[in-house]
This record gives structure tokens, sequence and C-alpha cells, in this order.
């Protein structure tokens, strides 16, 4: 890019699409390196409950309208199942309320849809509803559940923190608050506490984990306190689209406003007509709350999920498309990661995960306090010329222990080591009118460099989710073509982490002029790939005769 069209492409403004859904791919265009707590997932409370009864004491068990399979086909991607055994079989119930539902038939149902859009991805929360189960039965759930997962083995992907989009494609990950087995098949979700607003923590088999904060605040009945969910809700979604921790959400919509009271003996229960309030009103206070805002919402489970007498379709799709507004949202024409006023050359990986070459040496013993410990690879590592030999592989970035809550794509291996990572670009241009900044996170000591000239060392760390080490690169520093980033990182004790980026702020007071700009004076090229804007900045595709701004250069259109 030259440093016209530079300008340009910083002043553009970028306008969220409004997509027209294709609710059964609609996963399909997703960045496969986004991390999942990037995303937005509809999802549908106690999910198989549409064949349940919506009258009498136990109408509340009605919470959905459709299907699982037809919350499918409406973009529905998070469902919520509580499975009891009852002797003979694995059947999802809601409270005392059979659904009539069995649990594999519903496994089988969100497989078939995996195997013919493999694309989509889903999600299951379960529970143990065991209401209705005897001691006996309860003592085979555990055994009978890890049959069931087991059988959909093929299909469910255990809990990583470090899941991409691309991992999990064509998969299904199982969250169980109830444990069955000493390690989960996908994920156990840890910690007490319901009708709330809760701190838990989703653990995978290995062990590794990450937070996750879920509103569910169901029991709603009492003065006030609709609105107070109404309030919680909102405040979960700050929470999650301020990206201010390394986190998952889960946001209920679902509920119940109002109870009876059963005759002569004094015991209220929630009601139908509860349940339909609350979902009338939360789903149309998120869809009110969320219009014209962007960033990850996380899970959003709700009633009647596809069905617009309660706003639930149009929910959906709010949700569905917040993951491209948002993308658009931080990318500008050429994709370049945006925040701001900062244009990110290289992203930070725990927004868009890249690779880098790493080199990596174990030490016999704790390191010093200094990052010079270990040897390095070669004299020459740091530099632009320098051909890493076999010895170095390539990681996908940011790196990070398992105990580190912040986004990691590859497990930090080792007790006490030493990595020297390479992250090469290449540059059309080194703008003038452009400032570049360099961000890093980094745990512990490190070094860190721009084709060979140090920009930063530091014998201590950032924290996980606070702000990185931001230093400016100069102009100089940088080159048009081949550039490297060079990091020589050490892990002394507890966590270990690394991430970097590079960004850029243009400063249009230092913008070139119309004059400044070299002349071509030639006919527009007709290979179609020429980047074309117009004296006032604006990209066109179909110049008229007269001057222009192609590649760079000033050009007479003839």
């Amino acid at each position: 890019m030259k440093k016209y069209i530079l300008f340009t492409f910083f002043c553009l403004c970028i306008v969220p699409p409004v997509l027209a859904i294709d609710y059964q791919n609609w996963m399909r265009p997703l960045d496969d390196n986004l991390f999942l707590s990037r995303l937005s997932i509809p999802g549908a409370h106690d999910a198989a409950t549409s064949s349940c009864s919506s009258s009498g004491m136990t109408g509340s068990a009605h919470t959905q309208t459709y299907t699982i399979a037809q919350q499918l086909e409406r973009g529905v991607r998070f469902f919520d199942l509580r499975p009891a055994w009852n002797g003979s079989d694995m059947v999802i119930y809601h409270g005392i309320v059979s659904t009539g539902v069995k649990f594999n038939d519903a496994l089988n149902t969100l497989c078939n849809f995996l195997n013919s859009h493999p694309k989509e991805f889903l999600f299951v929360v379960m529970r143990h509803e065991d209401d209705t189960e005897g001691s006996s039965e309860k003592a085979q759930w555990p055994t009978q559940m890890k049959n069931c997962l087991n059988a959909k083995r093929q299909y469910i992907i255990d809990y990583s923190p470090t899941l991409t989009v691309r991992d999990m494609r064509g998969k299904l990950l199982v969250m169980s608050r109830n444990t069955y087995d000493d390690g989960p098949i996908g994920g156990y979700l840890n910690g007490g506490g319901d009708n709330g607003t809760l701190n838990k923590t989703l653990v995978g088999p290995s062990g590794a984990y990450m937070n996750m904060t879920i509103q569910d605040m169901y029991d709603v009945a009492g003065s006030g306190q609709l609105n107070q969910k109404v309030t919680a809700m909102k405040d979960l979604l700050d929470r999650s689209m301020g990206e201010k921790e390394y986190r998952l959400y889960m946001n209920h919509t679902s509920g119940y406003s109002k109870k009876a009271t059963i005759p002569f003996i004094g015991t209220s229960y929630s009601t139908f007509e509860g349940v339909q309030e609350c979902a009338r009103t939360c789903n149309k206070e998120m869809i009110n709350y969320m219009k014209g805002k962007t960033g990850p919402m996380g899970f959003i489970l709700m009633d009647f999920a596809g069905d617009n007498n309660y706003q639930g379709q149009e929910l959906i799709d709010l949700i569905i498309n917040n993951n491209f507004s948002t993308y658009a949202n931080e990318r500008d024409a050429d994709n370049h990661v945006v925040k701001g006023n900062k244009v990110y050359i290289l992203p930070l990986g725990r927004d868009r995960v890249w690779e880098g070459l790493c080199y990596f040496r174990e030490a016999p013993q704790k390191n010093s306090s200094s990052v010079d410990a270990l040897t390095s690879p070669n004299a020459l590592w740091k530099a632009i010329t320098y051909s890493p030999n076999s010895s170095w592989v390539n990681l996908e970035m940011p790196m990070g222990s398992p105990s580190y809550l912040a986004p990691y794509r590859t497990t930090w291996e080792g007790e006490y080591n030493t990595y020297w990572i390479r992250r090469e670009f290449t540059l059309d241009e080194v703008n003038e009118a452009t400032t570049y900044y360099l961000e890093a996170y980094h745990d512990d000591h490190y070094d860190i460099y721009v084709n060979g000239r140090q920009i930063h060392k530091a014998d201590d760390w950032t924290e996980a989710n606070g702000a990185p080490i931001t230093k400016k690169v100069t102009n100089a520093t940088l080159k048009v073509g081949q550039n490297v980033i060079a990091i020589h990182i050490q892990q002394n004790t507890g966590g270990a982490y690394f991430d970097c980026g590079l960004y850029g702020i243009f400063d249009p007071d230092k913008q070139v002029s119309i004059s400044e700009i070299p002349e071509d004076k030639t006919t527009f090229p007709a290979d179609g790939k020429a980047v074309v804007y117009d004296l006032s900045g604006k990209k066109t595709n179909s110049p008229q005769k007269g001057l222009y701004v192609i590649d760079g250069k000033k050009t007479v259109v003839q």
C-alpha cells in the first residue's frame, strides 16, 4: 500500500453489515483463529421442553415452542439439557416433568446436524435432574452418562482454553454441572450456587480451566426482582463486551416472574404465565440493550428460542449478527484488526492467532534474574537475514501455561526454560504519516527486537488481563519488504506467557499532499487489480477520464 491509500484506509468508516442469515450455516464465515471467548452464541434454556404441557401446576416446565431440530434450523447453537436415569433410559427432564425426549436421541439430533453442516459447532450444558430418581437410579446415573457420551466420542471435543473456531468446527462441547467420572468427556462446570450471578470454572480433562461467569436469576417472582434480573443481564453483557477479563460468560434471559399457591396446602409453584412474562420482558430488554453495540456477548440462553411471539427469533438474529458486526467493526478493508485509532499490522494473538518460529531450551535449574541465562541458538538469531534451521519449529501464539488466565493457543511446556521466537512479516510501505508501536505481554523476563534493534528489555512480567507493554518503533527501524520481531523470553516461576503485536496510528497532519504523490501518466490498467481512489479519497472501481490516485501514484485515466 502507498501513502495516500493508507490515509484513506485510516479515515474510512466501517459500517457493520446487516446479514441475511443462512441459519443452518451461519458459523461458516467465522474467523478460524478466534477464541471461544470472542463469540456470541444463541442458546435455548431447557431446550427439550417443547413437548411439555403448559397447563396446570407443572406448566412452567414448558419453556420452548420448538424442538431441538427446529431450534437448530433457526440458528440456536447452545442447548441446556437435563437428563435423569429412569432405570432403563436416560430421559431429559425439567424438574419433575419428563420431556419424553431421550438424551441419546437429543445427542443424535445434534450429531446428525454436524454431519450435514461440518462447519458448524455446538454446545451443551447439562445437569443431573434427579428430582424423580430413587437412590438406585442416582447411583447408576454416572455410569449411564459416561456410556452415553462415550458413544458420541467422535463428535465431542475435550475442553481446553486453547480452543479456537478451527478446532470446534464439526464438534460438540459438552459441559456438565455434575461429575460422572474422574475426568470429563468435554468439560466439568464446577462451582456451587444458583439463582444469581455466579462465578464458576470450566475444566477440561487435562485440568486446564477457564473462569466462567453465569447470570441465571430464574426465580424473579418477588417484588422488583424482574427489574433486578434485567439489570444483572445488562451488567453481564457489559462485562462480556468490555473484555476486561479473559473468561467465558453465560447470560440467561429465562426465568419466571409469577407464582401460584396450592389451595389448603400453601405450597407455591412457578406458573407458565410467569415464564411467559419473564421471556417477553427479558428478551425485549436484551434486544434493546444489544442494539448498536459490538463486542463478544458470550452464551445467551433464552426461553422460546426462535418464537417471535416472545421476540425469540429477533434475539437469535441479533446475537448471530453480533459476531459479524463485531468482526467488521474491528477490521478494515484489508482485514487488519482495528481498535479505535489503532490499526494492527500484526494483531495480538488474543485477537487473531498467529504463528511464530520458536527455539526452545530447558534450563537445568531455576534461571537467574537475567534474560541471558541460556546461550542463544545463534548470534544472528534476531536478524532479518537469519535462516532458522530444523531446530526451530512453528508454534501458534499466544503461548502460555495452563494456569495462566489469558488467551493462549500453545501450552508452555517445561518448568525453567527459555524460548527464542521469530515473528516474520512483510510491509508494502513504511508510511511517513504513521507512528508505529509494538505491544507485548510477557511472563517472565524478556527482551524484544525489531529487525535486530532492541525495543524493550524487562526483568519482570505483565498482568494477564492488564495492559500490554507498549513501545514506539521508529519508522527507520521498519523496512519495506521483509521484517522480523525477535523475542527472547524465559520462565522463572509461576505462570508463563507471551504474545505480541504491531500497530500504527495515522496522523493526518503528517499526510502528504496530492502534489507530492509521484505521477504516472499511463492508461488505467485493465487487470482489475489496481487500488483506485478519486481525489476526495473515495475508493472506486470504475474511474472515468481524469486524475486519480492508482496504487499510490497520480494517474491520468484516458
